[in-house]
């Protein structure tokens, strides 16, 4: 790198400036806040995508920075679990050499909040189990809003909430990242391909995983045990609907069938997520295990 002559020294500067003005603004609780700070990893992604990981490394770096300037140790902590470093890690593994492929990234969709989910259990093994935790701040959060949920209600909010929260990560995350690669591509900036999420295959080890989660789930039965395994099914429910887009993609009238199937998704969730998920499975294995169809006849 030359300086502030160089493209990618600009680019790494003005994402990283800008992406933590946007924590910041967050932070210091500042109208739209709580809605601008999701979009704080569109300019890290913006920088990855189209100048390389190496690029997106100094952005991160930059804004952790100017974070830690503006607020305080634990702002910055939170900006680059949350933000920063599932960013830079994306970035990485879809533009690492060899090719493009889907399936480190959509895997990291899931690895990331779950490795956070492990230490957070670890870290609060001590003070009666990271589900104990997890109850606290339900109820915390219950009384300040005024609300007077039945405990069978706050047990199935705390069963599933350290899993809501890796979700909300990963659609945080794909939104960003499609986001910056749509404004990239229109300005022919963009290193690599928009990628069809209907064509990802997660590795073999992965089903590994699980069904070891699954296993732990049969045995505990806890918190912990059930967003592990709601985690590691996100793939294939992403997958699933990677596939929805992909047989809607030529069919006439598709904004409305795609606004009919999210808004059965938003009503009837516990039905429709254990079929995306099917659906996915589906895309993983047997789908491919069908033979391509045969050349056409001249």
């Amino acid at each position: 790198m030359q300086g502030f002559n160089n493209p990618g020294v600009l680019a790494a500067s003005a994402a990283g400036l800008s992406s933590a003005l946007l924590m910041l603004w967050a932070l210091r609780a500042l109208p739209l806040g709580s809605v601008l700070i999701w979009l704080a990893p569109t300019p890290l992604y913006a920088a990855g995508l189209a100048f390389g990981p190496v690029v997106a490394a100094v952005a991160v770096a930059v804004a952790g920075t100017v974070v830690a300037l503006g607020s305080s140790m634990l702002g910055m902590g939170v900006y680059l679990l949350l933000i920063a470093a599932p960013t830079l890690l994306l970035v990485t593994l879809f533009l690492r050499p060899g090719g493009q492929m889907l399936s480190g990234p959509v895997a990291a969709l899931a690895l990331y909040p779950l490795a956070l989910l492990l230490l957070l259990s670890l870290w609060f093994a001590g003070d009666g189990g990271f589900e104990a935790v997890l109850r606290g701040a339900v109820e915390q959060a219950t009384r300040r809003m005024g609300l007077d949920l039945p405990s069978g209600m706050i047990e199935a909010v705390v069963r599933v909430k350290a899993a809501a929260v890796g979700f909300w990560l990963a659609v945080i995350a794909i939104g960003n990242a499609t986001l910056a690669q749509g404004f990239l591509r229109r300005q022919g900036l963009a290193l690599a391909a928009t990628p069809d999420l209907a064509e990802a295959r997660m590795p073999g080890w992965f089903l590994v995983l699980v069904l070891l989660a699954g296993a732990a789930f049969a045995v505990g039965g806890d918190a912990v045990s059930l967003s592990a395994l709601l985690l590691l099914l996100l793939p294939f429910f992403l997958m699933g609907i990677g596939a929805v887009h992909k047989r809607l993609r030529h069919r006439q009238g598709r904004i409305w069938f795609l606004a009919a199937f999210y808004t059965l998704m938003l009503i009837f969730l516990q039905i429709m997520a254990p079929a995306m998920v099917g659906m996915g499975l589906y895309e993983q294995w047997a789908r491919r295990a069908l033979p391509p169809p045969p050349p056409p006849q001249t």
